[in-house]
């Protein structure tokens, strides 16, 4: 939706999803690979997620209707993605138990064939735990890109007994990853979009998957970061991520066309 008064792109509500896992040389993080055919970020690695969709509004949390602030849908549009994308299912059963991957295997299912994660859930009678999903921050893509989100942040870790799948769809490869391996690749650089490597490098200062969720909560950020466009002093232009950040060109940006006149 483009605003009729400014002639801005409105962001769209979305979410992501930081998954980690204990490995044998300390954490790791799940990145899945965009398809080249993808109209925003293609070929790159990014987490889980995706945008909210109108029916994630009508699956209530069990507990506390905010999770640190975060709005309902987000967090249930994450859950959602990560199943899709992923294969990994951030839900618990009627026992209170960690989803299954046979859970994961039958809710992907289902949203495949047109269920919402709402009747998935009811089927199953799986329901979602506010403690599964660490909200930590929230980007808004700077006025001027034709793409637009204003995407909620979230940490969890992987579920015992599950097995991340990619879908073949979306993401065509996927990999575990420890933090300090792509973070100082020269390999990896233009791969990673400034809000894939923020989250990578507070994964990297932790040695377990308990100490991430448990940052991610306490240096939790409402206030969200609005990235602008600036000049990069050559006639061309570039994003300052946060305040004080250095300008990132441009093309390393994922957006296929932005007009420096911020149209």
């Amino acid at each position: 939706m483009v605003s009729a008064d400014s002639g801005v792109v409105t962001p769209r509500r979305a979410a992501s999803v930081v998954v980690v896992r204990d490995g044998t040389d300390g954490v790791e993080v799940l990145l899945l690979r965009r398809t080249a055919k993808a109209a925003f970020a293609p070929d790159r690695f990014v987490f889980p997620g995706g945008s909210v969709d109108d029916s994630d509004q009508r699956l209530p949390l069990t507990g506390p209707q905010q999770v640190a602030g975060v709005i309902d849908d987000a967090f249930v549009a994450g859950v959602r993605e990560t199943c899709e994308e992923a294969l990994i299912l951030l839900a618990i059963d009627g026992a209170g138990a960690p989803a299954s991957g046979e859970h994961a295997r039958a809710v992907r299912a289902a949203l495949a064939s047109g269920a919402s994660l709402a009747e998935a859930f009811d089927q199953r009678a799986l329901r979602l735990d506010p403690g599964s999903l660490a909200f930590h921050d929230r980007w808004i893509t700077p006025e001027g890109a034709p793409r637009r989100f204003d995407t909620y942040f979230y940490y969890a870790a992987s579920p015992p007994g599950q097995i991340s799948e990619h879908d073949q769809g979306e993401a065509v490869d996927s990999v575990w990853v420890r933090p300090a391996e792509v973070l100082h690749s020269e390999e990896w650089t233009p791969r990673l979009l400034p809000p894939t490597r923020y989250p990578l490098s507070l994964c990297e200062q932790h040695a377990a998957s308990a100490a991430v969720l448990a940052a991610a909560r306490a240096h939790a950020v409402r206030e969200p970061v609005r990235a602008r466009l600036v000049s990069d002093g050559a006639g061309g232009t570039a994003v300052v991520v946060r305040p004080g950040a250095a300008p990132v060109p441009l093309g390393a940006l994922p957006w296929r066309e932005l007009g420096t006149n911020g149209r």
